[in-house]
Formats: structure tokens, sequence, C-alpha cells
């Protein structure tokens, strides 16, 4: 019996450990979807994953994709009306909710402060 007692006291850390490591999944994991602006307000913008049904049809709604190792796509309207994906860099700052999308380039495409978020949408103030 004090074998068993022993070896269940000898895995309690082990088994502490592998559940920390479960659990500390990358803070960006969530951001990594498809987001195309749904709403303006007058001092935020509402953003649902790309092909919600609440999102309206308009001209233009500003799309971006996050992707694993902080990689992006945005969308880009040219002069001639035209929507292409470009590729580009996010970096997000979890302790200033501070999202930052820029070009490969390394020029800055946008600056948000996000609002709040959810796995459905993303509410977010726009930074210059």
């Amino acid at each position: 019996m004090n074998h068993i007692l022993k070896m269940i006291k000898n895995l309690i850390p082990f088994l502490f450990i592998l559940f920390l490591l479960a659990c500390s999944k990358d803070e960006n994991d969530a951001l990594k979807k498809c987001w195309s602006l749904a709403e303006r307000g007058e001092d935020f913008q509402l953003y649902y994953h790309c092909g919600d049904e609440r999102i309206k049809p308009s001209r233009f709604n500003p799309t971006y994709k996050f992707l694993d190792s902080n990689k992006c796509e945005y969308l880009e309207l040219s002069s001639r009306d035209a929507h292409s994906f470009k590729e580009g860099v996010y970096e997000y700052n979890p302790k200033t909710s501070i999202l930052i999308v820029k070009s490969k380039k390394g020029d800055q495409v946008a600056k948000f402060r996000i609002l709040d978020f959810s796995t459905k949408e993303m509410k977010v103030q726009t930074l210059e």
C-alpha cells in the first residue's frame, strides 16, 4: 500500500506540469481566424467571422485572416476597386490588447485596441 501511495505522490507533480502545458495555449489561438467588418459604431468597429450571416453586403468590408507564426492576410482595395488579399504579419499584445497588422515590408496597415472579444465576434477601436 505504501508503494502505491509513494507512486501516486511522485506522479502528482508530473500530472500538474502536463496540465499546465495543456492549458497554456498560445494567446493568439482564438484570434487565428478570418475576421470581416460587420458594423461601425461611433467609436468602435465590430468584426465577425468571415461568412457570418450577420455581415451585411457592402462594396468593401475590411477583412483580416490571422494565421500561425504571426502571419496574416488582409484584404486590400486598390484604386481600380479590385479586392485582393496581401500577405503580412501581425503583433498582438495581450497586456495592452493592442493588435497591429503590418505589410510584408513592415508598413503598418492597421492598429486596433481590442475592446471585447469572444469566439464569434471582436469589438475593436481603431488607433493611429
